[in-house]
This record gives C-alpha cells, sequence and structure tokens, in this order.
C-alpha cells in the first residue's frame, strides 16, 4: 500500500523565515512598565499569554494590539488545536521540529523537555501521551543535547531573547495515531506565555482526499456525515476519505457555496467546486500530481476561490517564503 506524507506547521507567535528572533517575547513581569506587551510577533501567529486576574488586568496591551491570545483559566495541558483526526484510518507520526520562546521554567532539574511546554500528544484509552517527554536524565547535561533512547536533540537558549528561554526540539521515530493534537505542557501556572512553531510530518495510506479548509469544532466535528466519509487536518488537504463520490455527494450537500476540491487517487482527477484550475495553486499541483482537472461548478463569486486559495496557502505557509524553518 503506498502513502502519502502529511505535513502540518502550528504557528503562535513565530513564522518561518527568521533563523534567531532575537526580539520575540512577551513580557510577564508584572513590575515592568510594558507589562502584558508581545514583541515582534503579529496578528495573524499570536503568541499566547494566560492571566487569569481579569480585575487588576481586564485586558492586555497584546490583546489590544492583536499580538496574543490571552487565556483567563489555567490548565496543566491546554490543546491548541488538533492536527489531524482520521476516523477509521491510522496515520504514521515520523518527524517533529518545535521552536518555543517561552516563559515556562524547566520542571523536575533536569528533565530538559519540560522546558519547551509545547508538543504534539495523541490520546491512548483518556491518557495524554506526549511524544518526547520530560524523562529524569541522571548523567550531566549540556546543550545542545541527545536522547539515544527517545532519538531528540535538544537545544536550550541557542540564542537569547530579553525575556525568557529559548528551546528548540528535534525528533524522529514512529507513532502510530488516528488522532493528533497541538498543546501546551502549562502546568497549572498563571501569568506565564509562549510564542512556538511546530513542524509535525506524518504517513497515510493513499486515499481519496477532500481539499478544503476547515476549522475542527466549527466545520467537521459538528458533521456526522464528514466524518464517515473523510478526515480531518488542520492543512486543510491531507484529508484522506474512502470514496471520491462519496466525498463530492457530501460536500455537495453540505457546503454548497464554498469552494472546495477532491482528488480521486484511482483516476487521478482533481474535482474542482466554486474553482477553477487558475486558482489551485502551484505547490498543491506538486503534491497530488493529477493527470486531469474537472470543474464541477465554476465560481460565481471569485472572493468563494480566492478565500479557499488564501487559506490554504495560510494554513501551509505559503503566504511567506519558508526556509530551514526552524
Amino acid at each position: 500500500m503506498p502513502f502519502n506524507t502529511g505535513t502540518a506547521f502550528n504557528i503562535y507567535g513565530m513564522d518561518f523565515i527568521v533563523f534567531t528572533p532575537t526580539n520575540r517575547y512577551c513580557q510577564n513581569n508584572t513590575s515592568a512598565s510594558d507589562y502584558g506587551k508581545c514583541y515582534d510577533t503579529s496578528f495573524v501567529n499570536k503568541a499566547v499569554f494566560v492571566q487569569t486576574d481579569t480585575t487588576t488586568y481586564p485586558t492586555l496591551p497584546c490583546e489590544s494590539n492583536g499580538t496574543c491570545t490571552r487565556y483567563t483559566s489555567t490548565a496543566s495541558n491546554r490543546t491548541l488545536n488538533t492536527v489531524f483526526s482520521y476516523s477509521g484510518k491510522q496515520a504514521i507520526v515520523y518527524m517533529m521540529i518545535l521552536r518555543s520562546h517561552t516563559s515556562l521554567p524547566g520542571i523536575g532539574g533536569p528533565s530538559p523537555v519540560r522546558l519547551l511546554g509545547v508538543g504534539v500528544y495523541n490520546t491512548v484509552q483518556n491518557y495524554e501521551y506526549t511524544f518526547v517527554s520530560g524523562v529524569h536524565t541522571y548523567e550531566s547535561i549540556t546543550y545542545p543535547y541527545y536522547d539515544p533512547v527517545f532519538n531528540y536533540k535538544i537545544y536550550y537558549n541557542p540564542y537569547s531573547i530579553p525575556v525568557g528561554n529559548v528551546v528548540v526540539i528535534r525528533w524522529l521515530g514512529n507513532v502510530f495515531t488516528s488522532i493528533l493534537y497541538f498543546g501546551a505542557f502549562e502546568g497549572g501556572q498563571n501569568n506565564i506565555w509562549y510564542a512556538t512553531i511546530g513542524q509535525v510530518y506524518w504517513f497515510y495510506e493513499s486515499s481519496p482526499i477532500a481539499v478544503i479548509p476547515l476549522n475542527y469544532e466549527k466545520d467537521y466535528v459538528m458533521y456526522q456525515e464528514l466524518r464517515s466519509v473523510f478526515g480531518f487536518s488542520i492543512n486543510g488537504f491531507d484529508q484522506p476519505g474512502w470514496n471520491a463520490d462519496d466525498i463530492i455527494r457530501v460536500l455537495r450537500e453540505l457546503f454548497p457555496d464554498r469552494a472546495w476540491a477532491v482528488f480521486d487517487d484511482r483516476r487521478y482527477m482533481l474535482y474542482l467546486y466554486n474553482l477553477t484550475p487558475d486558482y489551485v495553486p502551484d505547490w498543491l499541483i506538486d503534491k497530488l500530481s493529477p493527470t486531469a482537472m474537472k470543474v464541477l461548478k465554476a465560481p460565481s463569486d471569485a472572493s468563494v476561490a480566492e478565500y479557499w486559495l488564501d487559506e490554504l496557502n495560510r494554513r501551509n505557509g505559503y503566504n511567506q517564503t519558508p526556509v530551514n524553518t526552524v
């Protein structure tokens, strides 16, 4: 059985193109005059700030200027998004690269992964399973640090930022799962912040796929029809199903006014709805390699097709130049 490669970029206050973003941080010192500000982040890729005191701090400066997402409740493990959810299909997660700027401290002495605070996990029998967990290390640690058992390499403060720590982790392995989350280990702490970017790579068996950017909770989970015919991926296209005709039928029924595409991996046909071939980006053509395209419905409103294209590009980092990302 041939496999496809899935890729997702989880971006919170970081980007692809800066090797050492030394001015990217938030201020969580309550005595500082710039408390609550986040620097060099953007309204598109917001950092995360946890501050539960809404009386003393009704609005943080980073909230006002759109450079952070504020949470007013603490969490032990906070799920930031669902990377993929494949009902009835299994994926193999094989690589992860994470960079995090954070105020989160190290926990448990020489347990360096906990310094990261952000990672990916799935659920096994309702227990969280972190791919690179904070295992206690008994030998002396110098950075960069390599663990031969878990096969990860950690860089701790490879460069300095004005406030907080920098952690970069590279991991290679094999984990079978049908669902994957991107989240943060916050340890129930308050008045913390983190900016992070995480690349996750996985395999899944070759299948017809649905090419439509969806929000997991608002668009996907609420429709049993969607979950029965194809899986979800945050990138909007690594969404495998069982039958291309069923995917088309359900998308016609549920989203008649949206743009979407369906790739039939048996005929190598890319079906377009509210789209024409000139809206299909080159990077998607390179990934799918269709031999033909068929327009099921031409767009009556160009903005519908443009939204589909813009959202696909945004979710996959093609609205900026990706180079050696982290």
